[in-house]
């Protein structure tokens, strides 16, 4: 047999190549049929096929690495015309010696990606035999690295004559894994078609799902108005004040006084979220849902009273915008609701700086001005020692260190079983559900159960009584005959149900969850209790849709409850590229992502397959790009409540398009990075700013003018 074909170049030996074929390189000179074929040597395995995209995934997604190496790798030969693709995998690279491998140094490879703050790198070299490409990625999974990087090259019409992928584990907390991706494309590609696979890579390799709860999208019940700016500002209060009482407690410092900073979207409009009260009242202690919550951090109370730590008392300091030149220092955190909590002692200053990241989730990255290894979530259980953060067992062991507690009302505690998400996309989700063999839902009380130690009844029981909160938003929202403070909303949901309810032509689902959707949203905006699904801002669309599907088409209680764990999996997943604050992404992060979760919850209530749910959920979101986020003054009312009623057009339409076989021409996945895309570029005015967008109307800036007096009254004159 002529093998000329593997002297590809000086990079690759092609002499440890041919020793993988001497058993079974006679097939190459024949028909190749359907069939794999394999040679499995001492240290690694030879499979042989013919050229087939899909079947190379799937044979690659099925080789498991060698758990006691840090080395794994993957070579692959292909040839379109004789129609052949070989794979030798060496799942221990220490032992394999005849093949001359040359493991990429671990210390040198972890030193090169830390400097490199954007995880991932793309090299071009022209060589003899065509144009070698280098990837390097950090932190992906290996399911997501393999898939898009054999479709990246099928989509673009090319596939490499060698592919070296290189997986290298590490015990580095930030970079976990590294791939190497080496390629060889016969011929020159022109430096165009280098850029687009260099954004390609970027945009799909670089994603690896984070361990999150159904109930960080689909929840938490709150006062409104808005999950980011009240919900996480609450938050973000109530973490400072346990940071702040076990410093108190090991060091003995107690604080004399406490000042909130507010930074970008926090700054601009927070007073219209009432996000200044919402970080006060989480100071005092009190949780995101509690009544007087808002109250305890007004601040005439506040500056009055103080903020009472239990132990002891600090006075309060004020409410200050942050200066802008200041904001810079936060440029690559890629949030724009940023609070500092300043804590002034009798000899000293430090600072708790928090970021609100999207229904209500958050995370605390500084203190005293250095980034956290880890972010503080609330979640966890933590101790403080000595000016350090550690987790509790680590803690326990040294005297003098301090407990800092979870939020209460936080999700249950999460376990270390990430192996238990086998997937980062909603592609891949698809094929693992297609491949197992397994229901959507069953895997969604699985990841829920082992990743937060959340089982399938206890995740019924709090989903209940999400639903219990909702129904009775919009029956409160119905009835109510109560305007919001500047008057700009609180009867349209009344007159909305009475002229559906009159009229046969829209008395259905569509007209019952318009009305529905502006009641929740209208109660959010008067600063009631809602559920935050998957923010405050778009609270109505998921309980509008599924209130009025329930009084049309009445489906058992404990399916409609699954349709919401259902809408919350495919948020959570979602959630891992796109986090769904308006002041990062636009309000297609926001109603957009209600209306597709809205969408999936109904395809699964109509007995939709898991594909269905995964392209209702993704024709919604496609048909929200682009959605700005421009609150009239600052405020959760114009334009979002009359919005909320109209995008449950959107995610009943949607889930009857996937229901009847309608696909996304394109895929799930892409869309959603689109959608990342697209909020990155949107301009700031346009991230829940209130600098544009129907916020700078003239209707809308005599709303601001009305409203100056409110906004004076959190900072002054500062």
């Amino acid at each position: 047999m002529n093998t000329d074909f593997l002297n590809i170049d000086g990079h690759f030996a092609s002499n440890e190549i041919a020793y993988c074929l001497s058993d079974i390189r006679e097939r190459i000179d024949k028909q190749l049929t359907t069939k794999i074929f394999r040679h499995q040597h001492e240290q690694e395995e030879c499979i042989l096929h013919n050229f087939d995209y899909d079947r190379l995934k799937n044979m690659l997604s099925s080789l498991v690495p060698f758990k006691f190496q840090p080395y794994t790798l993957y070579r692959i030969v292909s040839n379109a015309e004789r129609n052949f693709m070989l794979t030798m995998f060496y799942n221990d690279v220490t032992t394999a010696a005849h093949a001359h491998l040359n493991p990429p140094d671990l210390n040198t490879l972890l030193d090169e990606m830390r400097a490199n703050p954007r995880g991932f790198q793309f090299d071009t070299e022209n060589t003899p035999g065509g144009t070698l490409l280098t990837i390097k990625s950090v932190n992906s999974s290996k399911d997501t690295v393999i898939n898009n990087v054999v479709e990246t090259f099928q989509k673009h019409s090319l596939f490499p004559a060698y592919i070296e992928l290189w997986y290298v584990r590490s015990r580095d907390r930030k970079l976990r894994s590294i791939y190497i991706v080496k390629a060889l494309l016969p011929g020159k590609v022109e430096a165009e078609e280098q850029q687009s696979l260099a954004d390609d890579f970027e945009r799909y390799l670089h994603r690896y799902i984070k361990p999150m709860s159904v109930f960080d999208i689909v929840g938490p019940s709150m006062v409104g108005p808005s999950s980011s700016h009240t919900a996480g500002a609450n938050k973000i209060g109530q973490i400072a004040r346990n940071i702040i009482i076990a410093r108190a407690q090991a060091d003995g410092l107690r604080p004399k006084s406490v000042l909130v900073r507010l930074y970008a979207s926090f700054r601009d409009t927070g007073p219209g979220h009432y996000t200044p009260s919402a970080i006060g009242g989480g100071l005092w202690g009190l949780a995101p849902d509690h009544p007087q919550m808002l109250q305890h951090g007004d601040p005439a109370f506040i500056g009055q009273h103080g903020i009472d730590f239990g132990a002891f008392k600090a006075q309060f300091a004020g409410y200050q915008r942050g200066n802008p030149a200041d904001e810079s220092k936060y440029a690559n955190e890629n949030s724009n609701n940023i609070a500092e909590v300043e804590v002034q002692t009798d000899s000293t200053t430090y600072t708790i700086t928090g970021f609100s990241i999207g229904g209500g989730n958050v995370e605390v990255r500084y203190i005293d001005g250095k980034r956290l290894p880890s972010p503080i979530t609330g979640k966890e259980t933590l101790r403080y020692h000595q000016g350090r953060l550690m987790p509790e067992t680590e803690g326990q062991k040294l005297n003098n260190s301090a407990l800092i507690q979870p939020l209460t009302g936080g999700i249950a505690k999460q376990t270390k079983a990430r192996s238990v998400m086998p997937f980062n996309t909603f592609e891949e989700l698809h094929l693992y559900l297609h491949r197992n063999k397994r229901q959507l839902l069953d895997v969604v009380f699985e990841v829920e159960h082992q990743m937060q130690g959340t089982p399938p009844d206890e995740a019924l029981r709090r989903v209940a009584e999400y639903w219990r909160v909702m129904k009775a938003a919009v029956k409160k929202g119905i009835r109510s005959k109560e305007l919001t403070l500047l008057k700009l909303t609180g009867k349209d949901a009344a007159r909305i149900n009475r002229y559906v309810r009159s009229n046969p032509l829209f008395d259905n689902i569509y007209g019952r969850a318009a009305a529905y959707a502006v009641a929740m949203n209208e109660v959010n905006a008067k600063c009631g209790v809602i559920v935050a699904c998957p923010t405050a801002g778009s609270c109505g669309i998921l309980p509008g849709v599924l209130q009025a599907y329930s009084e049309v088409a009445h489906p058992p209680r404990q399916r409609l409850l699954e349709s919401m764990l259902v809408a919350g999996f495919m948020g959570m997943i979602l959630f891992n590229d796109v986090t769904t604050a308006g002041a990062d992404y636009g309000c297609q992060a926001e109603v957009g992502v209600g209306a597709a979760m809205a969408a999936a919850a109904l395809a699964y209530l109509e007995q939709g397959s898991s594909l269905d749910i995964i392209h209702a959920f993704t024709l919604a979101l496609k048909n929200s790009l682009g959605l700005i986020c421009d609150p009239v003054a600052g405020l959760v009312e114009v334009p979002c409540v009359k919005r909320n009623g109209m995008y449950t057009s959107v995610a009943i339409s949607a889930a009857m398009m996937a229901r009847s076989g309608v696909r996304s021409f394109i895929s799930p996945d892409e869309v959603v990075l689109t959608m990342k895309e697209v909020g990155d570029k949107l301009h700031h005015d346009y991230k829940e700013t209130a600098g544009g967008g129907l916020a700078k109307t003239r209707d809308g800036k005599a709303v601001d003018r009305a409203f100056a007096s409110e906004v004076k009254r959190f900072f002054g004159e500062n």
